[in-house]
């Protein structure tokens, strides 16, 4: 069969049956062969144009007049909400427990210690891990290396791993040192699972360890 200019590769058709388990990502029931990846946009290829659906839905999906309009049309974003409960739905079993936090205890600035465990004991997991720095007015963002969002971390069941990074000289002063980590989980299947951002604050007064701080306003570093 000849493929069509905007057909999805082989690999991500997997990769959505795989976190849908062949449940349709609109009515939600099972649906074993009866399904197909269909797309939100009938120009685009990529893996997040792909949903998952079946026939009925398909149609539906399709069917709607602008010049006689009743009703209410099913909407791109409406459809990628929908789709991405049915894939946590199937997937978030596959994501461990995971625990992760600065450190400055055997640490010496301008040098700054990070741990990130997989507390489960069943699944491998993988992880981006993006730090973002600030003091006073200043902010900084690490462009490459493990801490740029870029890198996966791999981390097996029951397995830690210790690391480090310094923090630039651009942020010297005397206000406290503030800190935003972003972790996105691989799970096995390659689907992305985003934690909620978490803050650290280093008082330099102490300099005796990072305290945590929830509160959006530490998170708001650009």
């Amino acid at each position: 069969m000849e493929k069509r200019k905007y057909d999805f590769a082989e690999s991500d058709k997997l990769k959505a049956l795989l976190w849908c388990n062949r449940h349709c990502c609109y009515c939600g029931k099972v649906k074993g062969i009866g399904i197909e990846v269909a797309h939100l946009d009938p120009k685009s290829s990529d893996l997040d144009n792909a949903i998952p659906l079946c026939f009925d839905c398909h149609a539906a999906v399709g069917h709607y007049n602008s010049q006689h309009p009743r009703g209410r049309k099913y909407s791109i974003p409406e459809l990628k909400a929908r789709r991405d409960q049915i894939y946590e739905q199937h997937t978030r079993h596959l994501v461990p427990p995971v625990r992760y936090a600065l450190e400055q205890k055997g640490h010496t600035l301008p040098d700054v210690g990070f741990h990130i465990s997989n507390l489960g004991t069943t699944y491998p997991v993988q992880a981006q891990i993006l730090v973002k720095l600030a003091r006073g007015s200043q902010a900084h963002s690490f462009d490459s290396g493990h801490y740029s969002g870029k890198v996966l971390w791999n981390l097996n069941p029951s397995f830690g791993v210790n690391g480090h990074f310094a923090v630039p000289e651009a942020l010297s002063g005397s206000d406290p040192l503030r800190a935003r980590v972003d972790v996105t989980l691989v799970d096995i299947y390659g689907r992305e699972h985003r934690l909620l951002p978490v803050g650290w604050v280093l008082d330099l007064k102490r300099r005796d360890d990072w305290y945590l701080e929830p509160s959006m306003e530490i998170l708001d570093i650009p």
